[in-house]
């Protein structure tokens, strides 16, 4: 058991629900019909995304040791920022 807190492997774990969460959140967006209500739309987006959201909380709330902690918690900040889909490919992780 890591002294930090959190136990060795934890955050790389973490780090794959989160990619895992985003790609659900994804295919449930892009899945949306073009003529969907925009509060039907919208509630839509929040219900996909909250998943993700909810992990990227977690990451962010825990201590970064490593090079590849800190790439997993500036993708769950970039999840929560709304920033992550800018200038990336799907899949990637930061």
């Amino acid at each position: 058991m890591d002294k930090g807190g959190i136990f060795e492997g934890e955050m790389n774990f973490l780090g794959i629900l989160l990619q895992q969460a985003m790609m659900y959140s994804k295919a449930k967006i892009d899945a949306l019909p073009e003529d969907i209500d925009v509060d039907d739309e919208c509630a839509a987006i929040e219900a996909a995304s909250a998943p993700a959201f909810a992990i990227a909380q977690t990451i962010s709330s825990l201590p970064a040791k490593s090079e590849t902690e800190n790439r997993i918690k500036a993708t769950a900040a970039a999840w929560m920022d709304g920033t992550y889909w800018a200038d990336r490919s799907p899949g990637a992780m930061n």
